[in-house]
């Protein structure tokens, strides 16, 4: 959530960027791949992220005569923190395992005498 926080609601286009970048990241990619999950799911939410993207600049300009566009608005930046939530977990999962893999890379070269 801290992207979202920091920039706030008028700045969606940049916390959309922040998103597409982190789904492009070879981290995520390695995290479907290194748990066969079909990487179909990234692209279909890239898909979703870049529907959003190109209706954004019009609705928040619309937010303040429209109350439906406000409440889309509302319901847009709850989907874009569990967004990044899922992702920041993704990267953490991902450095996690990477740690755990040098540590028991590093624990098999001592020398048992």
């Amino acid at each position: 959530m801290p992207v979202l926080e920091t920039l706030g609601g008028a700045l969606f286009g940049a916390v959309l960027q922040v998103l597409f970048d982190k789904l492009d990241s070879h981290q995520v990619l390695d995290f479907f791949r290194g748990r066969n999950l079909d990487d179909k799911l990234l692209k279909k939410l890239k898909r979703k992220l870049m529907d959003v993207n190109s209706v954004i600049d019009d609705a928040e300009q619309k937010q303040f005569s429209n109350s439906l566009v406000k409440e889309w608005l509302d319901e847009v930046r709850d989907v874009l923190y569990d967004a990044e939530d899922l992702l920041e977990q993704i990267h953490y999962e991902f450095f996690k395992s990477e740690s755990e893999a040098e540590l028991h890379a590093s624990a098999s070269k001592i020398w048992v005498w």
